[in-house]
């Protein structure tokens, strides 16, 4: 560490937060603020076993208006009441199943349970 970020004088050799505000401080001027103790990082066990981790991101499917549109129907749903399960404005859930707007992943998950359907995939 650098010299300390609050006298400017001495070794900094521990990290605090004093009103909010994180410093390295040396031993003298630690005691001003609160120390702030770094945990290690433990690795997990595939980069352990020499594996690398997957960067696996979450993507809505294509096909994802169709899926909707048959799934509201096979219940008999209505877009109010369908709204109203899963706290979404009707309009905003309407264009959705149109095809008009994307949904977000956290709307996609909401439906994915409401319905008991599958709109998300995993991609690498």
């Amino acid at each position: 560490m650098a010299d300390c970020e609050i006298c400017g004088s001495a070794r900094a050799v521990k990290k605090v937060i004093v009103e909010g505000v994180v410093f390295n401080a040396c031993s003298n001027c630690a005691s001003l603020g609160k120390e702030i103790v770094e945990k290690a990082r433990v690795p997990n066990n595939t980069q352990h076993r020499g594996f690398r981790p997957r960067n696996i991101q979450e993507d809505i499917v294509e096909n994802f208006p169709e899926i909707l549109r048959k799934s509201i129907s096979r219940q008999g749903l209505k877009y109010e009441e369908l709204a109203r399960k899963i706290n979404e404005n009707e309009s905003y859930l309407r264009r959705v199943v149109r095809g008009d707007t994307m949904p977000t992943i956290k709307l996609a998950k909401k439906l994915e349970k409401a319905l008991g359907i599958k709109l998300i995939e995993e991609v690498e």
